[in-house]
């Protein structure tokens, strides 16, 4: 739907179609997920061996991703959900020491080889942007929107939490600079039809990436310590 606004296409947009397809996606992934973290925790109470937890929880991630896709679903939320249960009160019953320590050094594993590979995809992905005057405007432009957009749903999501004023900004500004974009912003944009408006989205896209990535990125240590300088002297 948000290709279809996007491109112009909004014919059969309803709001009771938002919400529908809300239902679906969030709360029907988030179910699926549930119910499938519950079953692969069921199936593994009793055993100790942490091969078998692995391979598990490898089933697990795949095929729920798997069953939320043909069911319409979202597959991230499912997924996500489903390791959820992994970490609840209840999986520590299950879960002997060894096999948490093989579980977490594994996934570890992955996360870090599927980063490596997300990252060099989207190196890859330069090769088709086509570099033009409005567009190096248009991100110039998009960056301290995005920064400010961020701002401001960090500023609204901590006005229920009682802080100093002081403590407040600190705060605000870590989370705000810390709000990095990656991968699946480019994902997003590499997502709509081919066009115009792709052409002019996907260069844009990957400068507020390469930006929050190399400056954001590798400035945050520097503003954590100038926001903090307690706790980073006290690291040190």
């Amino acid at each position: 739907m948000t290709i279809g606004l996007a491109t112009g296409d909004s014919q059969g947009v309803a709001a009771s179609g938002i919400a529908l397809s809300f239902c679906r996606e969030a709360l029907g992934g988030g179910l699926l997920g549930a119910l499938t973290g519950w079953i692969a925790l069921r199936v593994l109470k009793g055993q100790r061996d942490p091969h078998i937890d692995l391979l598990t929880s490898l089933a697990l991630a795949t095929g729920t991703f798997s069953i939320a896709n043909h069911l319409g679903m979202s597959g991230a939320i499912a997924v996500v959900v489903a390791g959820l249960c992994f970490g609840t009160s209840y999986s520590h019953s299950i879960f002997d020491e060894a096999s948490r320590k093989e579980l977490d050094i594994a996934w570890t594993l992955i996360d870090e080889v599927l980063n490596v590979l997300l990252f060099m995809l989207i190196g890859f992905e330069i090769l088709e942007i086509t570099p033009h005057l409005f567009t190096v405007l248009a991100t110039l432009a998009v960056i301290p929107l995005s920064i400010a957009v961020r701002a401001l749903s960090v500023l609204f999501s901590t006005l229920p939490v009682h802080l100093r004023q002081w403590e407040r900004g600190r705060v605000l500004g870590i989370l705000t600079w810390g709000g990095l974009r990656g991968g699946i912003s480019v994902s997003l944009a590499l997502g709509l039809p081919p066009g115009e408006l792709r052409n002019l989205l996907l260069p844009v896209c990957y400068g507020v990436v390469v930006f929050t990535i190399i400056v954001q990125g590798l400035t945050m240590e520097r503003v954590a310590r100038r926001l903090y300088p307690s706790s980073a002297s006290r690291s040190e």
